[in-house]
């Protein structure tokens, strides 16, 4: 079988597969799978992003909507004692939230992007692959559909990274709006209600922006292959010397250095020649960064200036975009908060056997639940369960069909892989040859259950769990049954 049939090959089969503007290669069949290769890599990277500004403008959105709901709570509030410093509080942060909302709600991230965000590895090595690409394509004339599939691409992410300086400003200003309202609780402490809901909004707001920046990280294949082999092509790498917007931060342009008297060593620029480029880019009213954040320090009576001067450093740097590590939350957070309902779904699987009674055979009891989790320690859920006859002893095994049942469990974890569990079951034990006989009432019998158990780590993605449980109604049942409960079970 020839490279070209297999559905996927490794990344290092495809390096001249995938890169022939660049190899001087000119086979008609090399080009055609080349741009196949290159087509698949764009629809990939275009669904990715597509996804991305949906959820990022959606929960961008309903985060902005509660907020601004509860500042206008807490504007009625204060507005009973003092009105006047009511509106002076309230009335501006209020018409700016709403401003920022109309961004996400109209889309209009193109003008956003002047805002400035920070850097964001992915996006910028999505753009400069796109580009090298189409690059290429333009030496060999190649067709117009793959050429404007690469520009759209590269549009989508001129678009995310939009959306990304948005929401750095966004986190900025929410940022100075929970020290202006903390400000406030010594002379209202009726604010308190209201800000803490107001932290736990930008709280998760933080959490999950930073979920969905990380899913954006995660390659696909394709990604892997593609990006795989350009890192290992020269012209690919001092492309990304020369055009990456790292490259452009580290490496300053001539004009930046031109002018003070003093010349690189090594690649890199001179104090003096730093000094000018930070007073460029970043917005500190024309003070020296440099002199400002020496003097802050002084001023702090730092014993130790150094290491207090780079704390200050990187406080101040983060305090531009309101990026740096969020403040602990005074609560306790939902780690479930803002995913989707799939993902909070937990499946799993157990078993319990039962001994010979007088009316029963030996059994096996197979059960599949699902369950949605509440938080991080609560869950709750459904299942059924098959029991399987097994007959009276070794020398009269006979499998049946000895029962069906449905099940409801609530969970709620404990410390050291512990938790408790109580759920009511409904099981059917009598044997059945087929689904109409389930139908007759007096077969099932209720049983409700209360325990405790404890899970362990069975695999990379699966958990197992053994667990005691003891049925209130035990004594009730006919046929007879044991009060406790025994099961192992994996979650996955």
């Amino acid at each position: 079988m020839s490279v070209f049939s297999r559905p996927f090959p490794g990344a290092l089969c495809f390096i001249a597969l995938m890169l022939p503007p660049f190899f001087g290669l000119s086979q008609d069949s090399t080009l055609l799978h080349s741009r196949k290769i290159e087509e698949r890599y764009a629809v990939a990277i275009g669904a990715k992003l597509k996804t991305f500004d949906e959820r990022v403008d959606g929960y961008s959105k309903k985060t902005l909507e509660k907020i601004i709901s509860q500042e206008k709570k807490m504007k009625a509030k204060m507005a009973r004692v003092d009105s006047l410093k009511a509106d002076r509080l309230f009335t501006y942060a209020i018409d700016s939230l709403k401003k920022l909302e109309a961004v996400f709600t109209n889309k209009a991230h193109r003008l956003s992007r002047f805002f400035g965000g920070n850097y964001f590895s992915y996006l910028d090595t999505m753009r400069q692959s796109l580009s090298f690409y189409k690059q290429g394509q333009s030496a060999l004339n190649t067709v117009k559909g793959l050429q404007g599939r690469m520009d759209s691409c590269l549009g989508a992410v001129n678009q995310a990274e939009a959306r990304l300086a948005t929401v750095d400003k966004l986190n900025s200003f929410l940022q100075q709006r929970q020290a202006v309202l903390q400000a406030q609780l010594n002379s209202f402490p009726g604010l308190a209600a209201g800000l803490k809901n107001v932290n736990k909004e930008v709280y998760y707001y933080r959490t999950q922006v930073s979920r969905y920046k990380q899913t954006l990280q995660d390659p696909e294949k394709i990604e892997e292959v593609v990006l795989g082999a350009l890192r290992q092509t020269a012209g690919f790498r001092q492309f990304m010397s020369q055009n990456s917007e790292l490259a452009s931060l580290l490496n300053p342009p001539a004009s930046a250095v031109a002018g003070i008297g003093g010349t690189p060593v090594n690649g890199l620029p001179s104090g003096a020649a730093l000094r000018q480029f930070m007073q460029k880019q970043l917005p500190n009213g024309g003070e020296d960064v440099v002199d400002k954040i020496r003097s802050q320090a002084m001023d702090a009576g730092a014993a130790s200036p150094t290491s207090d001067a780079g704390a200050l450093l990187k406080s101040q740097l983060s305090g531009l975009h309101g990026n740096g590590d969020p403040t602990p939350p005074d609560f306790t957070p939902n780690g479930q908060r803002g995913r989707s309902f799939g993902q909070r779904l937990e499946f799993g699987v157990n078993l319990q056997f039962g001994g010979t009674t007088q009316y029963l055979p030996a059994t096996a009891n197979l059960g599949f639940q699902a369950g949605y989790k509440l938080n991080d320690k609560c869950s709750l859920g459904l299942g059924a369960a098959y029991t399987m006859g097994m007959g009276k002893g070794w020398n009269h095994i006979r499998f049946t069909n000895q029962g069906l049942g449905a099940r409801s469990y609530l969970k709620w974890k404990m410390k050291n892989s512990f938790y408790l569990q109580g759920g009511g079951e409904w099981n059917y034990l009598t044997s059945f040859t087929s689904l109409s006989q389930l139908k007759q009432p007096g077969g099932w019998q209720t049983s409700v259950l209360a325990g405790a158990g404890r899970e362990f780590k069975a695999g990379r993605k699966v958990k197992g769990s053994v667990q005691l449980l003891y049925d209130f109604l035990w004594n009730r049942h006919f046929p007879a049954s044991l009060p406790l409960v025994f099961r192992v079970g994996y979650q996955f």
